[in-house]
This record gives C-alpha cells, sequence and structure tokens, in this order.
C-alpha cells in the first residue's frame, strides 16, 4: 500500500512531536511538525491549600480528573505538602475522563470511574449529575482551559457546587517560527492533511494566524485539506471553532490517528479535487 504516497502532512504536537514525525514518514507522507502550544504550570499553592482543607473536613465528593498531566502535576504538589493526605483521597471518588487520567491515578495508587466514551464534557456532565446530590462538592482539575460555560451552567442548576482548579495553561510555544511557517506554508497550498490531537492545537494555530492577519485564508486553506481528528472531544472543538472534520480515528492514539489518514486521506483529496474540476 502507498498509504500517504508523499502527501505534505502537518502536525501540531508538541511533547511528542519526533514520534509524530517518524509515524508520518512511515506512512509515506513528507512531515511538517509545528508545535502550537505548550503547558505552562500555575501556581497551586492556594488551590492546595483549599482542597487540604475542605478534604479534611470531608466537604469533597468528587474529584474529577480531566487529564494525565493535570493530574499528576496537581498531586504531586498536594502530596509534596504532606504525603499522608494520600490515606484521606483513598476515601475520595475520582472520575476520569479517559485512560491517561486513570494511569497516573493508579501510579498513586488511587483508582477512578471512567466516564462512557466518547469522554467529551457532555459525558462528564452527565456523570456529575447521575453521581452527586444537591448541595454535595466536586473539585475539577482543569485541562488547560476552564471548564465550558454550559457544562458548569448545568452542574449548577443541579445544585451541584463546582471548585474549578486550573492546574496549567496552554500557551504558544516559547518558539512561534515553526508555527508561523507552518501557517504561511498551509496558506499558499504547501500542505494536504491536518492531524489533530486536541482541540487546543487547532485553537491556537487559528489564534496565531490571526496574529500574523491570516486567519482567513488559513480557514480556506484548511476548507481544502483533509483534516484528522484523535477522537470526538477534538472533533467537537475543532466544530466549533468552524473547522471541518473529514476523518476521526478509533481507538483514539496517536499511531492510529497517522493511520486512519494515510488509509483515506489520498482518496477524499482526490474526490474533491474531481468535484472542483
Amino acid at each position: 500500500m502507498d498509504w500517504f504516497g508523499g502527501l505534505r502532512v502537518l502536525s501540531l504536537e508538541s511533547r511528542r512531536s519526533e514520534e509524530m514525525t517518524t509515524l508520518i514518514q512511515k506512512y509515506g507522507g513528507v512531515p511538517t511538525v509545528a508545535p502550537s502550544m505548550r503547558e505552562q504550570k500555575l501556581d497551586l499553592t492556594a488551590a492546595v491549600s483549599h482542597f487540604e482543607t475542605d478534604l479534611r473536613a470531608g466537604q469533597i465528593h468528587t474529584v474529577v480528573c480531566m487529564t494525565g498531566v493535570g493530574t499528576r502535576i496537581f498531586l504531586r504538589d498536594l502530596l509534596a505538602r504532606d504525603a499522608s493526605t494520600l490515606d484521606a483521597l483513598k476515601n475520595v471518588p475520582f472520575m476520569v475522563r479517559g485512560s491517561k487520567p486513570a494511569q497516573v491515578l493508579q501510579d498513586f495508587g488511587l483508582s477512578g470511574v471512567s466516564v462512557p466514551r466518547p469522554h467529551t464534557w457532555h459525558e462528564v456532565q452527565d456523570h456529575l449529575v447521575g453521581a452527586l446530590q444537591p448541595e454535595q462538592h466536586v473539585v475539577m482539575l482543569e485541562y488547560g482551559d476552564a471548564p465550558p460555560a454550559a457544562m458548569l451552567r448545568s452542574l449548577a442548576q443541579a445544585g451541584i457546587r463546582v471548585t474549578s482548579v486550573p492546574v496549567y495553561r496552554c500557551v504558544f510555544p516559547a518558539d512561534t517560527l515553526p508555527l508561523a511557517r507552518a501557517i504561511r506554508d498551509t496558506v499558499l497550498f504547501g500542505q494536504d492533511v491536518l492531524l489533530l490531537s486536541s482541540g487546543t492545537q487547532v485553537l491556537h494555530l487559528l489564534k496565531f494566524a490571526e496574529r500574523l492577519k491570516l486567519r482567513d485564508e488559513l480557514c480556506a486553506a484548511l476548507h481544502r485539506m483533509v483534516v484528522v481528528s484523535i477522537g470526538p472531544a477534538c472533533s467537537e472543538s475543532a466544530g466549533e471553532l468552524g473547522v471541518r472534520i473529514d476523518l476521526e480515528c478509533s481507538p483514539h492514539k496517536m499511531g492510529i490517528l497517522v493511520r486512519t489518514a494515510a488509509e483515506h486521506a489520498p482518496a477524499l483529496l482526490r474526490q474533491r479535487l474531481d468535484r472542483v474540476s
């Protein structure tokens, strides 16, 4: 199988950029990997202190772990203050969104209930409304961005008290030159396929294009490309930003993302060109 067959493939991956480059090349693509974000840890001193107070008072009824990164950072900071807090955590229900935060909990000797696939905020909301009583308290470890306002309104209407803890923020990479080059290259018909592994990636891509005064041109370029998402949460975020998703991989893993794109993107591009001609 020819797989990508020399198509130009853009990825916005940050932490696993080298692995992504290798995967695209393995499937016959020409990779451009331009990180669109980095995770910036926030000062958790006040949040950890409040959490510790509520925990010892029995006032935390569920902890929601949205990402593995955020869960690990928070637990490390919490246990650095007092390692014995781990025993108290074992009596608290944890809710996880997917396998990565579940693995982090396991590393700390904890466990949690996973929300059903596709692990979007809708499933998180439905689980909390079903599991908690009015006036109970949930602590939500954020995932780089604040929880959706619609979810917070629904939880408030159910009488559930929410404390949202910002563990880290997603900001532009320290070196934005690769991202700027990728945007300009995409606008000039230099890319065929876009791989997305998070909604924040596409948000930052569009924000940086706006900074370059190229957002409209980039959106037009994305419309002619094949855009492939790693899963429903990513697809939902992209759709809210006006970016059409052509393919969605399952299971939701980076290797499957690249393979899915390599299998189907060439044919989709040919069909699109045929319609235009």
